[in-house]
């Protein structure tokens, strides 16, 4: 089997069999590429059925020396790793060449969030007088439903008027996966959403199959325009060089573990396969614990 039809079977089992976006498809042919690349200008082309993991080595060698942090090193060996694995079960290799290779460290990283002060004033920056302000109104919603409710920066892109239940206080949001879950709404967001929806409907008929977030054209938003709003409105409240649609993301699973929310409670909130991702804001949360203990405990005052 040559490269192209490798390549082009292997693009068809990630987007039909395991389903995954676009975005992720496009990415992980995009490192195979740069794979392939580096190989045909380092050893005059090798078949992707003749790797060793000696060439693999190589690459993250070079990729290490040209300042690619340890993160986007390791995406970029996870995506070899998902081709190579399938080439083991399609018995076109005999053995998978990443088992040799040992991924570089990164060095641990909490996620950035804001101060819930931070987020009230954000909150109140916007006045309650241009509720007929359909750009107001749509900044504001995506402020709600990135920290109300946790959303992903694509599922905020993506979610319609069809996937929200203004009666019942939910929204059905499409996460990683092409996996479905129900999120709350507060009364907020869902007065906000009600606003956002009325004031569509006087700029044009509405149908249920529109998205929910638009540009000031009317048009479908996508991942840039959304992360230019979220840093403007951040600047508003902080100067830190973390204002991002997930800096909102990590802020809310952060708040609802320093108010105590049960682990797997979150977990369902953020759309996350595993609760290894979640158990990460606990450590966000421990400095807000040493806090309450410091003020509550008895002995904290006797046992220093």
């Amino acid at each position: 089997m040559n490269q192209d039809t490798i390549r082009q079977r292997f693009e068809d089992y990630l987007q039909f069999e395991r389903r995954y976006s676009a975005h992720t498809v496009s990415n992980y042919l995009s490192d195979l590429r740069q794979f392939e690349t580096f190989c045909d200008d380092q050893y005059d082309g090798v078949a992707l059925t003749a790797v060793s993991h000696q060439h693999v080595r190589s690459w993250v060698v070079a990729l290490l020396g040209k300042k690619l942090g340890s993160t986007s090193v390791r995406r970029k060996l996870s995506s070899l790793s998902h081709l190579f694995k399938w080439m083991r079960r399609n018995e076109l290799i005999s053995h998978n060449p990443l088992q040799k290779v040992h991924l570089p460290k990164i060095p641990d990283r909490l996620p950035k969030s804001l101060p819930e002060e931070a987020i009230h004033q954000l909150w109140n920056s916007f006045s309650t007088e241009k509720s007929e302000d359909y750009g107001s109104l749509r900044d504001q919603a995506i402020l709600g439903l990135l920290y109300g409710s946790g959303l992903r920066r694509s599922e905020l892109i993506a979610l319609k008027w069809s996937d929200v239940d203004v009666s019942r206080g939910a929204i059905r949001v499409l996460g990683k996966g092409s996996k479905y879950r129900q999120v709350p709404l507060s009364k907020k967001v869902v007065k906000l959403l009600t606003l956002l929806k009325e004031c569509y409907k006087l700029q044009e008929d509405l149908t249920m199959n529109v998205h929910v977030i638009l540009t000031d054209n009317g048009k479908p938003c996508y991942p840039k325009f959304v992360y230019n709003r979220v840093v403007e409105m951040m600047s508003m409240v902080t100067t830190s060089d973390k204002r991002s649609p997930h800096t909102l993301r990590h802020s809310m699973a952060t708040h609802l573990m320093d108010h105590g929310a049960e682990l797997n409670a979150v977990k369902e909130l953020l759309g996350h396969s595993s609760l290894a991702a979640t158990q990460i804001y606990t450590h966000n949360s421990i400095s807000r614990l040493k806090d309450v203990y410091k003020q509550a405990h008895p002995s904290s005052h006797h046992l220093k």
